[in-house]
Protein backbone atom coordinates (compact mmCIF):
# COMPACT_ATOMS: atom_id res chain seq x y z
CA UNK A 1 0.00 0.00 0.00
CA UNK A 2 0.93 3.31 -0.85
CA UNK A 3 -0.95 6.66 -0.69
CA UNK A 4 1.79 8.64 -1.64
CA UNK A 5 4.25 7.42 -4.44
CA UNK A 6 6.65 10.39 -3.85
CA UNK A 7 7.03 12.61 -0.32
CA UNK A 8 8.78 15.27 0.49
CA UNK A 9 6.88 15.69 4.00
CA UNK A 10 5.93 19.08 5.13
CA UNK A 11 7.00 21.86 4.19
CA UNK A 12 6.36 25.59 5.36
CA UNK A 13 5.48 27.89 2.54
CA UNK A 14 5.38 31.79 2.80
CA UNK A 15 1.45 33.05 2.69
CA UNK A 16 0.81 29.63 2.44
CA UNK A 17 1.88 28.25 5.76
CA UNK A 18 2.11 24.35 5.93
CA UNK A 19 2.28 22.51 2.74
CA UNK A 20 2.39 19.21 2.11
CA UNK A 21 4.67 18.20 -0.97
CA UNK A 22 3.76 14.95 -2.21
CA UNK A 23 2.52 13.00 -5.37
CA UNK A 24 -1.03 10.94 -4.17
CA UNK A 25 -0.64 7.24 -5.80
CA UNK A 26 -4.48 7.07 -6.79
CA UNK A 27 -4.51 10.75 -8.22
CA UNK A 28 -1.35 10.03 -10.79
CA UNK A 29 -3.38 6.70 -11.65
CA UNK A 30 -6.22 8.73 -12.39
CA UNK A 31 -4.47 11.34 -14.50
CA UNK A 32 -2.63 8.80 -16.38
CA UNK A 33 -6.15 7.29 -17.13
CA UNK A 34 -7.87 10.30 -18.27
CA UNK A 35 -4.71 11.07 -20.78
CA UNK A 36 -4.96 7.97 -22.28
CA UNK A 37 -8.85 8.43 -22.40
CA UNK A 38 -8.03 11.77 -23.98
CA UNK A 39 -6.12 10.78 -26.71
CA UNK A 40 -7.91 7.51 -27.69
CA UNK A 41 -11.34 9.46 -27.38
CA UNK A 42 -9.80 12.00 -29.85
CA UNK A 43 -8.59 9.08 -32.17
CA UNK A 44 -12.12 8.25 -32.21
CA UNK A 45 -13.68 11.62 -33.26
CA UNK A 46 -10.99 11.76 -36.22
CA UNK A 47 -12.20 8.68 -37.31
CA UNK A 48 -16.04 9.90 -37.30
CA UNK A 49 -15.19 12.89 -38.70
CA UNK A 50 -16.34 15.56 -35.89
CA UNK A 51 -14.81 18.72 -35.92
CA UNK A 52 -12.41 18.65 -33.42
CA UNK A 53 -12.70 22.07 -31.34
CA UNK A 54 -16.38 20.80 -30.64
CA UNK A 55 -15.24 17.29 -29.35
CA UNK A 56 -12.56 18.51 -27.52
CA UNK A 57 -14.81 21.23 -25.27
CA UNK A 58 -17.34 18.36 -24.93
CA UNK A 59 -15.01 16.08 -23.25
CA UNK A 60 -13.06 18.72 -21.49
CA UNK A 61 -16.65 19.48 -19.31
CA UNK A 62 -17.95 16.28 -19.17
CA UNK A 63 -15.11 15.45 -17.47
CA UNK A 64 -15.61 18.14 -15.05
CA UNK A 65 -18.58 17.13 -14.74
CA UNK A 66 -17.75 13.20 -14.06
CA UNK A 67 -15.17 14.70 -11.24
CA UNK A 68 -17.94 17.20 -9.64
CA UNK A 69 -20.28 14.34 -9.97
CA UNK A 70 -18.19 12.02 -8.01
CA UNK A 71 -17.83 13.97 -5.20
CA UNK A 72 -21.45 14.17 -5.16
CA UNK A 73 -21.75 10.70 -5.18
CA UNK A 74 -19.73 10.94 -2.11
CA UNK A 75 -22.58 13.10 -0.33
CA UNK A 76 -25.50 11.32 -1.40
CA UNK A 77 -24.07 8.31 -0.38
CA UNK A 78 -23.39 9.62 3.42
CA UNK A 79 -25.82 12.64 3.81
CA UNK A 80 -25.65 12.33 7.26
CA UNK A 81 -21.84 12.42 7.82
CA UNK A 82 -21.48 15.78 5.56
CA UNK A 83 -24.63 17.70 5.45
CA UNK A 84 -24.10 17.54 8.88
CA UNK A 85 -20.85 19.34 8.96
CA UNK A 86 -20.84 20.88 5.20
CA UNK A 87 -16.92 21.92 6.21
CA UNK A 88 -16.17 18.00 5.87
CA UNK A 89 -16.71 18.81 1.79
CA UNK A 90 -13.68 21.61 2.23
CA UNK A 91 -11.52 18.93 3.69
CA UNK A 92 -8.72 18.04 1.39
CA UNK A 93 -9.38 14.27 1.77
CA UNK A 94 -12.42 15.15 0.31
CA UNK A 95 -11.15 16.93 -2.71
CA UNK A 96 -8.40 14.32 -3.20
CA UNK A 97 -11.14 11.83 -3.53
CA UNK A 98 -12.34 10.28 -6.35
CA UNK A 99 -15.74 9.73 -5.37
CA UNK A 100 -18.33 7.19 -6.37
CA UNK A 101 -18.03 6.10 -9.98
CA UNK A 102 -21.49 5.26 -10.91
CA UNK A 103 -22.31 8.95 -10.10
CA UNK A 104 -19.27 10.54 -12.04
CA UNK A 105 -20.31 7.97 -15.18
CA UNK A 106 -23.55 9.52 -15.26
CA UNK A 107 -22.66 13.04 -14.70
CA UNK A 108 -20.23 12.86 -17.33
CA UNK A 109 -22.43 10.99 -20.22
CA UNK A 110 -25.43 13.33 -18.85
CA UNK A 111 -23.05 16.34 -19.64
CA UNK A 112 -22.14 15.09 -22.83
CA UNK A 113 -25.48 14.48 -24.06
CA UNK A 114 -26.61 17.82 -22.66
CA UNK A 115 -23.33 19.45 -24.61
CA UNK A 116 -23.98 17.12 -27.52
CA UNK A 117 -27.30 18.68 -28.05
CA UNK A 118 -26.76 22.79 -27.63
CA UNK A 119 -23.26 22.79 -29.96
CA UNK A 120 -25.28 20.47 -32.60
CA UNK A 121 -22.77 17.34 -32.25
CA UNK A 122 -24.60 14.17 -33.25
CA UNK A 123 -24.95 12.70 -29.44
CA UNK A 124 -24.85 8.60 -30.34
CA UNK A 125 -21.49 9.09 -32.11
CA UNK A 126 -20.01 10.99 -29.49
CA UNK A 127 -21.14 9.16 -26.98
CA UNK A 128 -19.43 5.61 -28.92
CA UNK A 129 -16.64 7.86 -29.29
CA UNK A 130 -15.86 8.39 -25.13
CA UNK A 131 -17.38 4.56 -24.26
CA UNK A 132 -14.30 3.05 -25.12
CA UNK A 133 -11.57 4.55 -23.37
CA UNK A 134 -14.23 4.24 -20.10
CA UNK A 135 -13.08 1.24 -19.46
CA UNK A 136 -9.54 1.61 -19.89
CA UNK A 137 -10.03 5.04 -17.53
CA UNK A 138 -11.45 3.08 -14.71
CA UNK A 139 -8.96 0.13 -15.10
CA UNK A 140 -6.14 2.37 -14.41
CA UNK A 141 -7.69 4.30 -12.46
CA UNK A 142 -8.33 1.57 -9.83
CA UNK A 143 -4.78 0.48 -9.57
CA UNK A 144 -4.86 3.42 -8.11
CA UNK A 145 -7.48 2.53 -5.25
CA UNK A 146 -5.78 -0.16 -4.31
CA UNK A 147 -2.14 1.37 -4.00
CA UNK A 148 -4.33 4.28 -1.20
CA UNK A 149 -6.19 1.66 0.15
CA UNK A 150 -9.57 2.61 -0.95
CA UNK A 151 -12.40 0.85 -2.09
CA UNK A 152 -10.86 -2.10 0.12
CA UNK A 153 -11.93 -5.76 -0.08
CA UNK A 154 -13.59 -7.77 2.42
CA UNK A 155 -11.49 -10.14 4.20
CA UNK A 156 -9.35 -13.11 2.02
CA UNK A 157 -8.39 -16.36 2.76
CA UNK A 158 -7.47 -16.95 -1.36
CA UNK A 159 -3.83 -17.27 -2.23
CA UNK A 160 -3.73 -13.40 -3.47
CA UNK A 161 -5.29 -11.47 -0.61
CA UNK A 162 -3.30 -8.71 -0.45
CA UNK A 163 -2.51 -6.87 3.03
CA UNK A 164 -2.48 -3.27 3.65
CA UNK A 165 0.14 -2.13 6.67
CA UNK A 166 0.13 1.99 6.11
CA UNK A 167 -0.93 3.48 9.20
CA UNK A 168 -1.90 6.50 7.54
CA UNK A 169 -3.64 5.04 5.05
CA UNK A 170 -5.64 3.27 7.60
CA UNK A 171 -6.17 6.75 9.04
CA UNK A 172 -7.22 8.34 5.68
CA UNK A 173 -9.40 5.33 4.34
CA UNK A 174 -10.14 2.79 7.29
CA UNK A 175 -8.58 -0.16 5.62
CA UNK A 176 -7.72 -3.30 8.03
CA UNK A 177 -4.13 -3.21 8.67
CA UNK A 178 -2.54 -6.86 8.85
CA UNK A 179 -4.94 -9.01 7.45
CA UNK A 180 -5.62 -10.44 4.13
CA UNK A 181 -8.01 -8.68 1.96
CA UNK A 182 -9.57 -9.49 -1.34
CA UNK A 183 -7.89 -6.86 -4.06
CA UNK A 184 -11.67 -5.77 -5.50
CA UNK A 185 -9.57 -2.58 -7.14
CA UNK A 186 -8.11 -5.04 -9.48
CA UNK A 187 -11.17 -7.05 -10.18
CA UNK A 188 -12.61 -4.03 -10.98
CA UNK A 189 -9.56 -3.30 -13.30
CA UNK A 190 -9.55 -7.40 -14.50
CA UNK A 191 -13.43 -7.21 -15.26
CA UNK A 192 -13.15 -3.59 -17.56
CA UNK A 193 -10.01 -5.11 -19.62
CA UNK A 194 -10.82 -8.78 -19.30
CA UNK A 195 -14.50 -8.37 -20.09
CA UNK A 196 -15.82 -4.78 -20.75
CA UNK A 197 -13.03 -3.21 -23.45
CA UNK A 198 -12.94 -6.64 -25.50
CA UNK A 199 -16.82 -7.07 -26.01
CA UNK A 200 -16.87 -3.20 -26.93
CA UNK A 201 -14.01 -3.57 -29.73
CA UNK A 202 -16.47 -6.32 -30.94
CA UNK A 203 -19.49 -4.40 -31.28
CA UNK A 204 -17.60 -1.40 -33.05
CA UNK A 205 -16.21 -3.88 -35.51
CA UNK A 206 -19.85 -4.99 -35.78
CA UNK A 207 -22.05 -2.40 -35.16
CA UNK A 208 -25.72 -1.77 -36.21
CA UNK A 209 -26.43 1.70 -35.16
CA UNK A 210 -24.59 4.69 -33.43
CA UNK A 211 -24.67 4.77 -29.66
CA UNK A 212 -24.27 0.89 -29.66
CA UNK A 213 -20.93 1.02 -27.83
CA UNK A 214 -21.75 3.39 -25.32
CA UNK A 215 -25.29 1.01 -24.55
CA UNK A 216 -22.63 -2.05 -24.24
CA UNK A 217 -20.39 -0.08 -22.09
CA UNK A 218 -23.22 0.13 -19.50
CA UNK A 219 -24.70 -3.30 -20.03
CA UNK A 220 -21.35 -4.92 -19.51
CA UNK A 221 -20.40 -2.54 -16.35
CA UNK A 222 -23.13 -2.78 -14.37
CA UNK A 223 -22.97 -6.13 -14.37
CA UNK A 224 -18.81 -6.77 -13.36
CA UNK A 225 -20.14 -4.00 -11.10
CA UNK A 226 -22.87 -5.72 -9.18
CA UNK A 227 -20.65 -8.71 -9.01
CA UNK A 228 -17.21 -6.58 -7.52
CA UNK A 229 -19.51 -5.19 -4.96
CA UNK A 230 -19.57 -8.73 -2.78
CA UNK A 231 -16.25 -8.61 -2.48
CA UNK A 232 -16.04 -5.47 -0.87
CA UNK A 233 -15.66 -4.32 2.39
CA UNK A 234 -15.65 -0.65 2.82
CA UNK A 235 -18.96 0.54 4.54
CA UNK A 236 -18.13 4.47 3.14
CA UNK A 237 -19.52 2.96 -0.54
CA UNK A 238 -23.31 3.17 1.36
CA UNK A 239 -25.21 -0.28 2.52
CA UNK A 240 -29.17 -0.42 1.74
CA UNK A 241 -31.85 -3.27 2.96
CA UNK A 242 -29.67 -4.00 5.80
CA UNK A 243 -26.60 -4.88 4.28
CA UNK A 244 -27.95 -6.75 1.59
CA UNK A 245 -26.78 -4.32 -1.25
CA UNK A 246 -24.51 -1.51 -2.03
CA UNK A 247 -25.09 2.29 -3.77
CA UNK A 248 -23.11 0.89 -6.78
CA UNK A 249 -25.57 -2.41 -7.25
CA UNK A 250 -28.57 -0.52 -6.36
CA UNK A 251 -27.49 1.63 -9.69
CA UNK A 252 -26.52 -1.23 -11.40
CA UNK A 253 -29.98 -2.91 -11.14
CA UNK A 254 -31.58 0.13 -12.84
CA UNK A 255 -28.67 0.52 -15.54
CA UNK A 256 -28.74 -3.06 -16.71
CA UNK A 257 -31.89 -3.60 -17.48
CA UNK A 258 -32.29 -0.10 -19.41
CA UNK A 259 -29.47 -0.18 -21.24
CA UNK A 260 -29.65 -4.60 -22.54
CA UNK A 261 -33.09 -3.54 -22.93
CA UNK A 262 -32.56 -0.70 -25.81
CA UNK A 263 -29.15 -2.55 -26.74
CA UNK A 264 -31.34 -5.72 -27.70
CA UNK A 265 -34.64 -4.07 -29.02
CA UNK A 266 -32.20 -1.61 -31.33
CA UNK A 267 -30.16 -4.22 -32.59
CA UNK A 268 -33.14 -6.34 -33.74
CA UNK A 269 -34.68 -3.51 -35.27
CA UNK A 270 -31.73 -2.29 -37.47
CA UNK A 271 -31.88 -6.42 -38.28
CA UNK A 272 -28.99 -8.12 -40.60
CA UNK A 273 -26.68 -5.21 -41.77
CA UNK A 274 -24.22 -5.22 -39.34
CA UNK A 275 -21.16 -3.13 -39.78
CA UNK A 276 -23.63 -0.19 -41.42
CA UNK A 277 -22.45 1.86 -38.58
CA UNK A 278 -19.20 0.87 -37.65
CA UNK A 279 -15.67 2.13 -38.94
CA UNK A 280 -14.50 1.15 -42.51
Amino acid sequence: MHPFLIDFSTVSLPLFGPLRLALPSYGLMLAIGTLCGWIWYHREARRHGLDQDSAAAVLFWSIVAALAGGKLGLVLVEPGYYLGDPSRMLTADFLRAGGVVWAAVLAGIGTLILLCLRWKLPVATVLDCAALPIPLVQAIGRIGCLLAGCCYGAACDLPWGVVYHSAEGHERTGVPLGVPLHPAPLYESAWNLAVVLPVLLWVRRHQRFPGEVMLAYLTCYSVGRALVEFFRGDGARGLWLGGLLSSGQLVSLVVFPVAAGLWLALRQRTGGNPGAAGAP
